[in-house]
């Protein structure tokens, strides 16, 4: 007999019924069970693992051992035991969309299951938002608190049916039931179905409806002008982008354009919202104030249930207020459409974008989360506590990296405890026992403070890394490469000067010998932190480095007290640092050309200002030399565009992005191609479709698995951390 040991995604997934099924195939004798940290499978057959060629969905083997064994039980059939705890972690499985099998019995009146919005299947459904702990059974799942009837515990523990160990597994008899509620008072139907058609028919009239999901609250409506206007004012956010659900492609099609690889993100098991470019750029515009729109299909039988009584888009967006966690308990609005399964861990939906055939994560999280990313090195066990904004931690042992769900923004009070919350969580799932903990450089940030008390509290090493070398070791360790040059274009980081960095390129050797040798200029960022919101002050700090102030007042951008102030603050050097930042800049062309005078949203300028670009006009990069250094001068960029404003804004948009992508590329080129090395590119401005474009054409490495913005950095920190450490 032999004892095959197997790790990977491989708890939840219909792996043991799927080795049971295979045995018995080949008519083989042994047993099949789940332990703390994979499947053990003792069978007599030594190859057995070769066979395994048709593996579920959902399932991914990671690695595998073969020994022979002599069981002290002589087995006589194959059968299923009982799981066992051990030591170790498991990889747990993601939330997943409805399968194809799950919705034809959605849809079949015969079956027992039909119209029922919480059918799922082993091969389908939620996972990580309603897993406690692992052995992943019952029991340790939220849906322990609904007993399984008759029914559906023969199909639970028949290893021949598609439920077996299905921990969701339920009907309309046992399983959780959906209410419909008028602030406190239910006014739900007879039936979930009925429950279902009431409440879209109050969307249909114009309400707004929080629905419980399955990570969080979503609040809906229709996706007119008036009503949108009204979703904002509830949430408090007067322009960022909101979502769409949309029935299928069909009623997609009038809306926004879609590539192949598009309509494979949309489709795919884990149904996230895909940034798409819009057909028409002023339609849905109180949706989406850019050229683009963030659009996902149904990928649960609720949302299936729902399109059976509204033939139009929704407007689908988080319940939480701007900076806040998505809601699983707090309700905004009158009208909300909840069930009893308890939500354990909250999971936003993940946001992706297709750039060049690459596909970019704006956020990673439901479908994706905790599926873990592979590092190049082995690692000790590390825990990566990410940035403050768009914030994701990680877990890491040996060479996985399990990265959290979306964080977002830990100056908030709220999710600054949810990443506390999240730690915990890792800690415990991924069987963690923390030898380092890795952090941002940047002294003021909660993420920072959290790691050394933590480091302190447990006695362990606080490695810091600085913000942009994250970025860049991030795409590295994605494309297993050692020697470099990295090009980091971001909002900002804290410096090892001291000074706020952006706009970045280095020279790396060997993992983590850095070497920056080359940056935007430097610019005065008039009152500090407040600049990233009214980039007008950004930008008056770059022109009164050139221009008169008459020159400045002819421009029509500020009041006269504005301009007393703001001299002021340059005249005693009051709040008004220094900053390399690439993000900065473009929200300063953004301000100049009148498309933006406020951030109410992360990135909102920057992205504005690409939504209108066209066709760029030509401008060199003007790149000097600063001692060792090469520096990519900006103050041309607005010579040019103040000489030029009678030009068309769109060209002068797009010209504002090209010369950041053209001057950062020759900086590091001129390095790479000397030492003949690649060049790699990530950071916030890396979701800028123009110069990430560039980049990409011109053979740059960018991030694959993980975001290059924030939510990436927690992956570049354990990296770097373990190497330094080493």
């Amino acid at each position: 007999m032999f004892k095959i040991f197997i790790e990977g995604t491989v708890q939840g997934v219909g792996f043991r019924p799927y080795i049971f099924r295979k045995a018995k195939e080949l008519k083989l004798v042994g047993s099949v069970k789940n332990t703390g940290n994979g499947v053990e499978i003792i069978v007599n057959d030594e190859n057995f693992i070769e066979k395994l060629n048709d593996l579920p969905p959902l399932a991914k083997i990671s690695n595998y051992s073969v020994k022979s064994i002599s069981p002290k039980q002589k087995f006589t059939d194959f059968v299923i035991l009982k799981s066992t705890y051990s030591r170790g972690e498991t990889e747990l499985p993601p939330d997943i969309f409805i399968c194809k099998d799950c919705l034809k019995e959605l849809r079949d009146q015969f079956n027992r299951r039909h119209d029922y919005y919480f059918i799922t299947c082993t091969n389908c459904g939620p996972r990580f938002s309603m897993i406690e702990d692992y052995p992943y059974d019952r029991p340790l799942t939220s849906m322990k608190e609904f007993p399984m009837c008759s029914q559906c515990a023969e199909e639970y523990t028949n290893p021949l049916n598609r439920r077996y160990h299905a921990q969701t597994v339920a009907c309309k008899n046992c399983g959780p039931k959906l209410k419909l509620l008028n602030n406190e008072k239910d006014i739900s139907g007879k039936s979930d179905y009925e429950t279902i058609k009431k409440a879209m028919g109050l969307i249909a009239t114009g309400e707004t409806l929080s629905i419980k999901g399955i990570g969080g609250f979503h609040i809906c409506s229709l996706c007119d002008d008036e009503i949108v206007t009204k979703v904002r004012n509830l949430l408090n956010r007067p322009n960022k982008p909101f979502a769409i659900m949309v029935k299928d492609l069909a009623m997609l099609e009038d809306i926004a354009y879609y590539s192949h690889e598009e309509k494979l993100l949309l489709e795919s098991p884990q149904r996230p919202i895909v940034i798409l470019k819009k057909k028409n750029k002023h339609d849905f515009d109180k949706i989406s104030e850019l050229d683009s729109i963030g659009v996902m299909l149904p990928y649960t039988a609720l949302h299936y249930l729902m399109f059976d009584h509204i033939q139009e888009p929704l407007t689908m967006t988080s319940c939480n207020i701007p900076g806040e966690p998505v809601s699983t308990t707090e309700i905004i609005g009158k009208y909300f459409l909840t069930h009893e399964r308890k939500i354990v861990n909250r999971c936003d939906d993940s946001v992706l974008k297709v750039i060049h055939n690459n596909l970019f994560f704006l956020r990673r999280s439901r479908g994706y989360t905790p599926v873990p990313v592979s590092l190049p090195i082995f690692c000790k066990d590390t825990l990566a506590v990410g940035a403050e904004l768009n914030n994701v931690i990680c877990t890491v042992k040996k060479n996985k990296c399990y990265m959290s769900q979306y964080i977002g923004d830990t100056s908030k009070y709220k999710t600054f405890r949810f990443l506390k919350e999240a730690v915990n969580d890792f800690i415990r799932l991924t069987r963690l026992k923390p030898e380092i903990i890795a952090c941002d450089l940047h002294p003021n940030y909660n993420s920072t403070g959290f790691a050394k008390d933590f480091s302190e509290k447990i006695g362990i090493k606080c490695i810091q890394i600085q913000h942009h070398k994250a970025h860049v070791a991030s795409v590295a360790a994605e494309h297993k490469i050692k020697d470099y040059v990295g090009i980091a274009a971001d909002g900002l980081g804290y410096g090892e000067d001291g000074n706020l960095w952006g706009g970045e390129v280095f020279y790396v050797k060997n993992n983590c010998d850095f070497t920056r040798i080359g940056h935007l200029q430097e610019q005065p960022q008039i009152g500090g932190d407040s600049a990233t919101i009214y980039p007008k002050r950004m930008l008056f700090g770059i022109l009164s480095t050139f221009l008169e102030e008459k020159k400045i007042i002819n421009l029509d951008l500020y009041s006269n007290e504005e301009l007393k102030i703001f001299y002021k603050m340059i005249e005693n050097n009051f709040k008004t640092p220094l900053t390399t930042s690439s993000g900065r800049i473009l929200d300063s062309v953004a301000a100049l050309l009148k498309i933006c005078d406020k951030r109410t949203y992360d990135g909102r300028p920057a992205m504005l200002l690409e939504s209108i670009s066209t066709k760029p006009l030509k401008l060199a990069p003007n790149i000097v030399s600063k001692g060792r250094k090469k520096v990519l001068l900006t103050t041309p960029l607005f010579e040019f565009l103040i000489k030029n404003r009678q030009k068309k804004v769109g060209n002068l948009a797009a010209t504002s992005h090209m010369y950041l992508a053209q001057g950062l590329y020759e900086i590091a080129f001129q390095k790479a191609a000397i030492e003949n090395l690649p060049i790699v590119f990530s950071g916030g401005v890396a979701y800028n479709s123009i110069i990430s474009n560039f980049m990409i054409k011109n053979d740059v490495l960018v991030n694959k698995e993980i975001p290059c913005g924030d939510g990436g950095t927690c992956y570049g920190q354990a990296y770097l951390a373990n190497i330094k450490n080493g």
